[in-house]
């Protein structure tokens, strides 16, 4: 007898082994999926963390009056609006805390200013500051997306 077909058998074996390949393929990519969206919110908060870290450092560098003291040289650096970007929370005893917003981000700053272990450069008033920037999604949220620090050399601190 001439068989020119599949039978049954043949059939729904050729469907169950599709099937398994298939499923496994598809958790594969919901997968993938899942850690692409956390890549994205990952490296967005980085460039948010980031960008602060370099305005921070471009206003220090590029700043000629030696009479303020940190933090106080950020008040001159506005949003779009003319209002001023960052909101200082503190300044006591060496250590600042500010604020600022950007869109979808809660940025937190951080800067400490440790005792001068040699003397200070009495004609630049260099110091090293701590530099720390914190974001978050929200400023009520405690989880932090990126977290950035650095030694800055601040004007008369």
């Amino acid at each position: 007898m001439n068989e020119k077909g599949m039978t049954l058998i043949e059939i729904l074996a050729l469907i169950v082994i599709l099937s398994i390949i298939i499923v496994s393929m598809l958790t594969m990519i919901v997968q993938s999926s899942r850690s692409n969206t956390v890549s994205k919110k990952i490296m967005s908060a980085t460039y948010v963390a980031e960008s602060t870290m370099e305005e921070l450092n471009g206003t220090v560098a590029q700043s000629t009056d030696l009479t303020l003291t940190f933090p106080t040289e950020l008040k001159k650096i506005t949003d779009s609006n003319g209002n001023p970007k960052y909101t200082i929370l503190s300044n006591t005893n060496g250590l600042a805390s500010i604020e600022t917003t950007v869109p979808g981000y809660y940025v937190y700053i951080e800067l400490t200013s440790p005792p001068p272990i040699t003397k200070v450069n009495s004609t630049t008033g260099n110091r090293l500051v701590n530099v720390i920037v914190r974001v978050k999604k929200d400023k009520t949220t405690a989880k932090i997306e990126a977290q950035m620090e650095m030694l800055l050399s601040w004007k008369k601190v």
